[in-house]
């Protein structure tokens, strides 16, 4: 299934891969502009050099915007067969993340590619590297799942989804670093995004990572609700196959 929805979703492409890079690419170089034009100016931490902070934080930040959605957006395009044909339905929600995983190596190279231009050297942090990865892939996922019973009766979820995650990345350390003073400070302590983008790039950079526990107790929360998550996916398909049969 993941291999025949990859196949479809770039077999009439001209670009083909390119367009799983475009989000990055695109939004990277809006803030690029804005800080080279003087109309925002972006301090970035330890002397990380900015086109490295935001290409590496907005790479980071798709990922996390993909996973989310993953779960909705692969039941939500196998609805035409669920209501048809038996079999696990948690299938579609592996396609997903299978398909988040293939192009999480396909967005390591814009990554790779500015590290090698700004002969920036990782340090032995990069072996946390794969641990964040996974960490934040995990929580997204988590998230999308617990609400994509929900999003598959009320397309007001999907919407909110679309809406909601380029608000939230500005109260995230994605494009620009964490204030040092005000109300944005607070919302940006409060959001576990922060602490996760932050220490994922720093593997990176070679910069040291500061909430290594604080990812490891979430990791293991976002264990805990998955498998929650789950079981209410298993016990409410049932009725939303219904839902979308009537």
């Amino acid at each position: 299934m993941t291999k025949r929805d990859i196949q479809s979703q770039h077999r009439q492409s001209l670009l083909g891969f390119f367009w799983i890079l475009a989000p990055v690419i695109i939004n990277s170089l809006i803030w690029l502009f804005l800080n080279g034009s003087g109309v925002v100016n972006v301090n970035t931490p330890e002397g990380i050099p900015y086109p490295v902070f935001v290409i590496l934080g907005t790479t980071i930040w798709n990922i996390f915007s993909e996973a989310v959605q993953s779960p909705i957006n692969s039941v939500n395009s196998g609805k035409s067969i669920i209501s048809k044909i038996n079999f696990p339905k948690e299938a579609l929600l592996m396609k997903g993340l299978y398909t988040t995983f293939f192009n999480l190596v396909i967005k390591m190279i814009p990554i790779i590619g500015i590290l090698i231009v700004y002969q920036i050297t990782p340090s032995w942090s990069l072996l946390l590297f794969p641990f964040y990865i996974i960490a934040l892939i995990l929580f997204a996922f988590t998230i999308g799942l617990i609400i994509t019973p929900l999003g598959l009766i009320y397309t007001d979820i999907s919407k909110v989804l679309i809406t909601g995650i380029p608000f939230l990345m500005y109260v995230t350390p994605v494009v620009y670093a964490m204030p040092r003073a005000g109300i944005f400070k607070i919302l940006f302590s409060l959001n576990p995004l922060t602490y996760i983008i932050n220490d994922t790039r720093n593997t990176l950079v070679g910069v040291e990572t500061n909430s290594l526990v604080f990812t490891l107790v979430l990791t293991a929360i976002s264990v805990i609700v998955l498998l929650i998550g789950l079981v209410i996916f298993r016990k409410s398909m049932p009725i939303v196959i219904e839902k979308i049969a009537g």
